[in-house]
């Protein structure tokens, strides 16, 4: 490990543009588009109908907010796998005790179905991450500044 390296960053990384900087920028925007639409539009209609979806549409904004965040995370520092499963724990445990935190904060709402939002959420991030991960043996370096 450089000594410029720390618990999340590596100083090599983030001076790079690669390939998993590139897959973790369209994961970060893919992510946000669904969770937009999973506000504006699932959202409203599941309300509307008065259906069951489990707590989905509750939860909608934590589910995705925490896809949108890591792979955002992903791409600003570019971490390898070892320091981007730290960021992925990192951003998930922060929501769940900012989540808690809500029941002592004024105008706090907690909700269970916010922490299993983001628990599921960070699941299906890291998921993606390892899969990726698995696939990309060799990885490409597209410009260095």
């Amino acid at each position: 490990m450089n000594s410029k390296d720390n618990f999340l960053l590596e100083r090599e990384n983030i001076r790079r543009i690669d390939l998993f900087r590139i897959i973790y920028f369209i994961l970060f925007l893919v992510s946000f588009g669904i969770t937009e639409i999973g506000r504006y539009i699932y959202r409203p209609y599941i309300y509307e109908n008065n259906i069951n979806d489990f707590g989905i549409a509750d939860s909608m904004g934590n589910l995705g907010g925490i896809l949108v965040k890591i792979f955002f995370g992903l791409t600003l520092l570019n971490s390898g796998r070892k320091k981007g499963f730290r960021i992925i724990s990192f951003l998930v445990i922060g929501y769940i005790v900012y989540e808690f935190a809500q029941i002592v904060l004024p105008k706090g709402v907690f909700d269970w179905k916010d922490i299993y939002g983001t628990i599921i959420g960070g699941i299906i991030a890291l998921i993606l991450f390892l899969i990726m991960h698995g696939i990309i043996k060799q990885n490409k370096i597209f410009y260095r500044f």
